[in-house]
């Protein structure tokens, strides 16, 4: 239904998008966040469109991944066109190394089973590679090699993506923490901000990250949504010195056009504590070292920590939730945000338009999932 007042809670890259499609579908548009827009987990992302490890994944999440992917180009064309904002998408390629996290079997076996998805990944030897992408270091004994495989420039997309909501008229309250979720006979109303503020909604969207659980909690909704710290280094360096990505499992690397070079990314189990460590930095800087010798040289421009909305499943919670008439689901996409922004945006128009979603959303409802799963984060030291 066209011309609903919509509430999204959240101004990430999910929700910042979500604000732009449902403003663009004639909606009125209000989002909250807590910060600024695009400062948090979106902002210190990579920008990867490639999921790392899919053969983990559900097959509906790798469905997802592969729709909101064919998204992009028109997704950051439009944005340009708008905005004059340029998210920088590129085709270049990702490289998985032999020798210094994974041994050369292991890198096989993960060839065999990404081709078996459809990724398309072929073996270099080491003369190969040094054809692609010359002074990768000694250890490295070839790799698998995914020529199509995108990404784009994050910090770029999220001001586009604002830009693009204050021209729908999108309202943005910066800097306002809701503190829950309001109720009027059973349904979602609006939302109570810290200072009290009361704002209502005919539907609210809970694209809050990794805060949505907590939200979650004030409407009984049992959400099992829980940050994941994730820290990267941004070296300054020559344009030119790495064309592709290199993912090597506990690190990548990601060059910019413009010569920065991002060296990401761990994966930490430290509650809502989003700062950097030096212990952490520190084995970046060397796995970075131990891929490209070069970046041993590179001064550090700056260091980050994100919090990661992680599920114990990897898959996000979407759509509307019968029990709580008024709410949608936006949230849970782990390292997947940048990625599944596009689809998740188009999906809850869907479902707040009154339409059929392109997308079985059964897969990402409210679900029970198994307590004991893991995802293999590291402690917090």
């Amino acid at each position: 239904m066209a011309g609903m007042q919509v509430l999204i809670i959240g101004g990430g890259v999910v929700g910042l998008s979500t604000a732009c499609a449902l403003g663009s579908a004639g909606h009125a548009v209000q989002l909250v966040e807590r910060e600024r827009t695009g400062s948090r987990a979106s902002w210190v992302a990579a920008g990867l469109l490639t999921p790392s490890t899919p053969w983990r994944y559900p097959p509906a999440l790798i469905d997802l991944c592969r729709r909101s992917e064919a998204l992009y180009p028109a997704f950051v064309e439009q944005l340009l066109r708008h905005t004059g904002h340029d998210a920088q998408l590129q085709t270049a390629g990702m490289l998985y190394p032999e020798g210094v996290t994974f041994s050369a079997p292991l890198v096989a076996e993960h060839r065999a089973r990404r081709n078996a998805l459809g990724f398309e990944v072929q073996a270099l030897d080491r003369v190969a590679l040094d054809a692609l992408q010359p002074g990768l270091g000694h250890a490295v004994s070839g790799a698998a090699w995914q020529p199509v495989s995108s990404r784009v420039r994050p910090p770029r997309l999220l001001a586009g993506l604002r830009a693009r909501a204050l021209q729908l008229n999108v309202s943005l309250l910066e800097q306002c923490a809701v503190e829950s979720l309001s109720r009027v006979r059973g349904a979602v109303s609006g939302v109570r901000l810290a200072n009290g503020q009361e704002l209502g909604a005919d539907a609210v969207v809970l694209a809050a990250g990794a805060w949505s659980g907590l939200l979650a909690q004030s409407v009984e909704l049992e959400l099992p949504v829980r940050p994941v710290r994730g820290q990267i280094l941004l070296l300054s360096g020559p344009p030119g010195l790495l064309g592709p990505v290199i993912n090597d499992g506990d690190c990548y690397l990601v060059p910019r056009r413009d010569g920065r070079l991002l060296v990401g990314s761990t994966m930490e189990d430290a509650g809502f504590d989003a700062v950097t460590t030096d212990d952490a930095l520190a084995r970046l800087r060397r796995l970075a070292t131990s891929l490209l010798p070069a970046s041993a040289g590179l001064p550090v421009e700056s260091s980050w920590a994100g919090l990661r909305p992680a599920t114990l499943d990897r898959m996000p919670y979407l759509g509307a939730v019968p029990d709580v008439p008024g709410l949608v689901l936006a949230t849970g996409h782990f390292r997947n945000g940048i990625l599944l922004a596009p689809v998740t945006a188009a999906l809850v128009t869907d479902v707040l338009d009154g339409r059929e979603p392109a997308v079985d959303l059964s897969p990402f409802a409210c679900r029970e999932v198994d307590p004991e799963a893991s995802l293999g984060l590291a402690a917090s030291s």
